[in-house]
């Protein structure tokens, strides 16, 4: 991964305190925005406690504490709310990586650094890794596609392996959209099975299994573990 423009944050963090009970002066675009985040807080978070299927606009106002009516405000409806939510988390994750990669020199650091941080983020926020995640929205395909689409633009960053590493001029066509598939399956799986803590021993196998494609198993496995 080696980003040349990256795509705008949506900035700050994800989990905006409440707003104070009563009168205030705080300025009207402060409450919108503030009352808007916490919808897409709550999505991610009932999406990750409900699944797609179950999860309710009751479940998003109640997780966000926030009137139905300001749901309605901002939102057509639940799918509304959820590519709405995924927009927001798949941004940050882009602005994160290119950060990551910012601080990196060569080519596997940048990727190892993108995987770290990027399971940090989902370690922190539990709901970022089923909004990012296409099983966990595959009941709904607008929902689903929107998904793909943001899997097509990791493996285009992804991509820029070929011109870095050795092997990657080697590579089949679709060896970053299987990378980036596999990823997307392993993170569900263990969010499944093991919920957010299981995330958090994932990134060094995951930088392995993606660069040994393009380095070979021992330096890939050398880059995974920080060896020198």
């Amino acid at each position: 991964m080696s980003p040349q423009s990256p795509r705008p944050s949506a900035g700050g963090n994800s989990d905006p305190p409440p707003l104070p009970r009563g009168r205030h002066r705080l300025p009207f675009e402060f409450v919108v925005d503030n009352q808007r985040r916490r919808l897409l807080t709550g999505a991610a978070r009932a999406l990750a406690t409900h699944g797609y299927a179950d999860f309710t606009v009751k479940h998003v106002i109640e997780a966000a504490g926030v009137s139905r009516a300001t749901f309605y405000a901002n939102f057509d409806n639940k799918r509304d709310c959820v590519l709405a939510a995924h927009r927001d988390v798949f941004e940050r994750l882009v602005a994160l990586i290119f950060r990551a990669c910012a601080a990196e020199r060569q080519w596997p650091l940048k990727v190892r650094a993108a995987i770290t941080d990027s399971f940090a983020l989902m370690v922190a926020e539990p709901g970022a890794g089923r909004l990012l995640t296409l099983n966990a929205v595959a009941t709904d395909m607008e929902v689903a596609r929107q998904v793909i689409d943001s899997n097509a633009h990791l493996a285009a960053l992804l991509r820029d392996g070929r011109r870095q590493t050795p092997l990657g001029p080697t590579l089949p066509d679709l060896i970053e959209e299987g990378l980036i598939g596999a990823l997307s399956a392993i993170v569900t799986g263990r969010l499944l099975d093991r919920g957010v803590e299981g995330l958090a021993e994932l990134p060094p196998e995951l930088v392995q299994l993606v660069l040994t494609p393009y380095v070979g198993v021992e330096e890939a496995a050398r880059v995974a573990t920080g060896a020198e």
